[in-house]
This record gives C-alpha cells, structure tokens and sequence, in this order.
C-alpha cells in the first residue's frame, strides 16, 4: 500500500551543511563559558585571579541566566552533533559509543547548566562528572578505537582529534586526581584543569567543521533513520517527485 502525505514536490534535503552543527556548538559553548565569566568578573561575583571553575560563573544572577540557557541549547547542539558523526560515513562512530557515552555526555552538560553548584551541589556534580567521563572517553574511541577510514581518507584532522582528545582526558583525569589530593574548588590548578578539557572537548568537535566538509547535510541523519527502518522490514522511504511510504 502507497500512500501520499505530500502532493507538493519533494523540498530540497540539502538546505543545512552537517558541519554548521559542529561550529554552532563549539561556538556557543565557549561564547558562553567567557560571556558568564565576563559579566561575573563585572558583578564582583569571582575574581580574575585565581581563575575560578565554570561552574562559579553560573551561580548568581545575572550571569547564571546566561549560563545556564546557553549551555542547555549545546546540549541539544551536542545531541545532534552525535548523531550526526553516528549517521555520517566519512568519520565513524557506532550506535553503541554514541548511545551509552555520546548521548549521556549532552544530557549531563544540560543537567550541570540547569543545577548551579551551590543550589543544587549534588546533581550539579553528578551532571558535571557524567559530562567530563563520557565526554572523555567518547572522543579517545572516536579518534582511535573506532576511526572507520581508509588511509587515503584521512585527513590531517584526525591527527588533531587524537591530539584532542588526549588533552581532554589528561585534564579530564587531572581534576579528579586533584580533588582526590584534597585541593578545593578556588584552587586555580582545579579551574585550569576544568578549563582546559572543556575547551579541548569543544575544539575536538569543531574539527568537524573542516572534516565533514560540503559533504554532509542535516536530511542525512534523516535519511539515515529512514534506511535503517526499512532495512528491519517495516517500511520503505520513496524518494520521487512525491513523498511517500511503502508500508509492508
């Protein structure tokens, strides 16, 4: 059985490069985390040395308005940056990395931006400890374990990413280490070590905006979706002069 959702003609699949997601967030991340910095440094809310965690620059108003809105919108620029490099051929991740470490990455960035650390101390730092391990670890597989390439394919982003994501692990690793050592929040070795592995984390994903290229558009994840369900048996997507589902 066919039927027609649409009389009209198909719209044009290649309205949004993939690659924009991956600026958008790494832009919107960091614009962030200095913009909350800035206006508490100006409300006398931290100090400008030592450093303070980004966390401290999300807890009084104003500042933790910014702080919190734009980090939840690059959680959800995260969400769907994974699955973007989950459905994309050219750079490989497997539904299970992006399932039990790329997801959850996003959705405790989006936990720790909602639940400041003085209100909410404790799923604040459960948002936070899931964000800096999953985060982690996912992009040591990415660019090692699971790099789907062929090696005239690679490019010299790659090396960078490996790079990347060594630097966010170090630092990943060193922020435990230095709380397990009794060094306290206010410590600048603390706050550069937070710092740094956020800030490596957002540059491993705008790497992405060279690498992907012109190649890749966002209907793609759409139509990723598509081929899955119709390779299950379910359903078949017909791409004509009209939209329609083939339905078994």
């Amino acid at each position: 059985m066919t039927k027609n959702f649409d009389p009209r003609p198909v719209p044009d699949k290649n309205w949004f490069h993939s690659k924009n997601v991956a600026l958008l967030q790494c832009l919107l991340t960091v614009g962030t985390t200095l913009a909350s910095y800035a206006i508490a440094l100006y409300m006398g809310h931290v100090k400008l040395w030592p450093i303070p965690m980004i966390s401290y620059c999300g807890v009084h108003p104003p500042e933790k308005f910014v702080f919190s809105i734009g980090l939840v919108c690059s959680a959800f620029l995260m969400f769907l940056f994974i699955w973007i490099i989950e459905s994309a051929g050219k750079v490989y991740s497997s539904r299970k990395t992006a399932w039990l470490l790329g997801f959850p990455s996003s959705l405790g960035l989006m936990v720790l931006a909602v639940c400041n650390c003085e209100e909410e101390p404790n799923l604040h730092y459960i948002g936070a400890i899931t964000y800096f391990l999953t985060t982690a670890i996912y992009c040591l597989l990415c660019s090692f374990k699971e790099l789907n390439l062929t090696k005239e394919k690679r490019t010299a982003w790659v090396t960078v990413r490996q790079f990347l994501s060594l630097v966010n692990l170090t630092f990943s690793l060193a922020l435990g280490v230095l709380f397990a050592f009794g060094y306290q929040g206010t410590d600048w070795e603390v706050a550069f070590s937070e710092w740094t592995a956020v800030w490596a984390a957002e540059f491993y994903v705008l790497t992405f905006y060279w690498d992907l290229g012109d190649e890749f558009f966002i209907e793609q994840a759409k139509e990723f979706f598509g081929m899955e369900v119709r390779d299950n048996g379910k359903y078949k997507l017909v791409y004509d002069d009209e939209f329609a589902l083939d339905m078994d």
